[in-house]
């Protein structure tokens, strides 16, 4: 296993190439989603971790963000992983988990964030409370359409890294999710 930090904007062709291949794999597209108009805009990552296995393959991807965020109206630094995702023929081998130990290393020793936010669904929670990540209990406010809108509680978790965590009552992104 192989792992880089590269900002994506600054990823090759063959790189964003893999990358569209990867997720394509990973988020084929359901009827349920097309039906309920259920699309929210993300934001792009701006760092990606790309993992390749033994052969060189992209195999598995972790998104990076920070922004300045507002806790209660107090500016707070966070470091958003956002795009974790893993082809579905290697699952289980690691390698997400992998990505998303460096994506932690990296925010708190490159990027010394105040604390960590990822978004996931009901069934990955267990998962992720495996890195120390536990449910966010207030109010979260993101960008759709231009308009501050409330993001559902249950799909938010958060982690401390540099401080411990703030307890919000309103945690405003100040842009889109990720």
């Amino acid at each position: 296993m192989h792992l880089d930090i590269i900002a994506t904007a600054q990823l090759n062709d063959e790189e964003a190439g893999a990358l569209r291949a990867l997720h394509a794999a990973v988020y084929t597209p359901t009827p349920r989603a097309e039906k309920t108009n259920m699309r929210r805009e993300w934001a792009l990552p701006q760092w990606s971790i790309m993992i390749r296995g033994v052969d060189g393959q992209l195999v598995s991807h972790v998104g990076v963000v920070t922004r300045l965020c507002l806790c209660d109206d107090k500016e707070t630094l966070i470091g958003g992983i956002g795009g974790v995702k893993t082809h579905p023929s290697q699952r289980g081998k690691g390698y997400a988990g992998a990505g998303l130990r460096r994506a932690i290393e990296f925010l708190q020793g490159e990027m010394a964030v105040d604390m960590s936010l990822l978004f996931c669904g009901p069934q990955m929670r267990r998962y992720y409370r495996r890195f120390g990540f536990t449910s966010f209990v207030g109010d979260l406010l993101v960008r759709q359409d231009r308009e501050k809108t409330l993001f559902p509680r249950d799909e938010v978790m958060v982690m401390p890294v540099m401080k411990p965590l703030p307890q919000c009552a309103v945690l405003d992104l100040c842009g889109l999710p990720w």
